[in-house]
């Protein structure tokens, strides 16, 4: 046995970002990725377009096998793992393979949040994490008329336009009155609204679903839902949930790692056991779990300075810091970036632009002087120029005049 082995636990996003970072350089002889799926790794990211059929699983598919082999890494498909010995440092898999290892990576992701509602067993009810997600609406299309998305935050946005773009009719169902309430205000949410409404797709706000609902033969016929005190039945074939995210800890619990709601680790992405290492939708850091991709590529980084550190100079490690990203969406053709925090308080001025008969909406929040939270809707040249200012906390008093107009308004000015 070679005794400078990586193992990583998952084929996701944080699992091939990690492996990018390391680069042809790492100091493993041999990296094993242990994927609990059936197919090589794809871009999680463009599983709407892939929904939506604009996109194909093998142009999102980025690496070939030529490249794993040129990083010395080995992908092992339907090697789900069945547990962990910390003493023996050995994964064993439940097909029954072991895998010895240096160090280990923890990549398990997460799976979909779905509440325990009366029906939720029926095959037609299903989250939207994966390509088995994909394959499973996809394979119902020849027959289906009407979908149910429950959750309009980023991903139940992209899954109820991807639905509709297949010919599907569509309701989207949120429980908050503000769509995308974690990254919009009333008025973008609003401007995302039209948008979807203009797009084919039903949108039911302040809704909390109650029962699904089956034909004798169990067949998914409806879900019921309260509005405003009112009980309401909107019929429907598929339902879909995208109500959060629960990470996978399970495995990690079982080996003795300490666990919150994620996999606890600290700044070098280091779990409570030595050489055993989280990263992505699994982790928790500082009671901070994550869901979507910018943080992960963080961690990615850090971690693969700290893998890469093992033997060599342990100088050039970094630390990860919690900061503030940039979310973006596209709904045909309507874009939204948001960063920070949109949400004024008090102590906080805002600038704000609305044209909202073309769909433009751009709000800044100000406190101190420096930019803390942006909203673009429709018109999102400047986001980023806006999310440099506020990442490097510039005073931004001497174009405070011009400043909502945009960074050409005050280079001019």
């Amino acid at each position: 046995m070679t005794d400078n082995v990586l193992v990583i636990i998952g084929n996701g996003m944080a699992s091939n970002r990690l492996l990018e970072e390391l680069g042809p350089d790492h100091p493993y002889t041999q990296i094993h990725v242990l994927s609990d799926e059936p197919i090589a790794h794809y871009n999680r990211i463009m599983l709407s377009p892939l929904l939506a059929n604009e996109t194909t699983l093998e142009a999102i598919t980025p690496h070939d096998a030529t490249w794993y082999k040129q990083h010395r890494i080995a992908i092992h498909l339907d090697h789900s793992v069945a547990s962990i010995n910390k003493t023996a440092k050995k994964v064993t898999c439940n097909n029954g393979n072991t895998f010895s290892y240096h160090a280990l990576v923890f990549a398990t992701g997460s799976r979909s949040s779905i509440p325990a509602l009366e029906g939720i067993d029926n095959p037609a009810v299903i989250g939207f994490r994966s390509m088995t997600d994909v394959d499973a609406m996809t394979a119902r299309l020849h027959h289906l008329e009407h979908a149910t998305v429950i959750g309009a935050g980023l991903l139940g946005v992209e899954a109820a336009v991807g639905l509709r773009s297949r010919g599907v009719r569509v309701t989207l169902m949120h429980r908050n009155s503000v769509l995308m309430n974690r990254q919009l205000d009333e008025t973008a949410s609003k401007l995302l609204e039209h948008e979807l409404i203009a797009r084919g797709i039903e949108v039911i706000t302040g809704a909390n679903p109650q029962r699904l609902v089956s034909t004798p033969n169990g067949d998914l016929n409806a879900v019921e839902l309260i509005k405003d005190g009112v009980l309401l039945t909107t019929p429907t074939q598929l339902v879909v949930f995208a109500t959060g995210i629960i990470p996978n800890t399970e495995l990690a619990t079982s080996a003795g790692i300490l666990t919150g709601r994620g996999i606890c680790v600290n700044s070098m992405m280091e779990t409570s056991e030595s050489d055993v290492y989280s990263l992505g939708e699994c982790s928790e850091f500082d009671g901070t779990t994550y869901g979507l991709v910018a943080p992960i590529w963080d961690q990615a980084k850090v971690l693969a300075r700290r893998l890469k550190a093992e033997d060599t100079n342990k100088s050039t490690l970094i630390d990860y810091i919690e900061r503030t990203h940039l979310t973006k969406l596209k709904v045909s053709g309507l874009d939204v970036h948001s960063i920070g925090e949109f949400d004024a308080t008090d102590d906080c001025e805002i600038l704000d632009l609305k044209d909202l008969v073309d769909g433009v909406y751009k709000k800044l929040v100000i406190r101190n002087n420096r930019i803390i939270g942006v909203l673009c809707v429709g018109d999102v040249a400047d986001s980023h120029w806006y999310f440099e200012l506020m990442f490097e906390d510039i005073d931004i008093s001497a174009i405070r005049g011009q400043l909502i107009l945009g960074q050409a308004y005050c280079e001019a000015a």
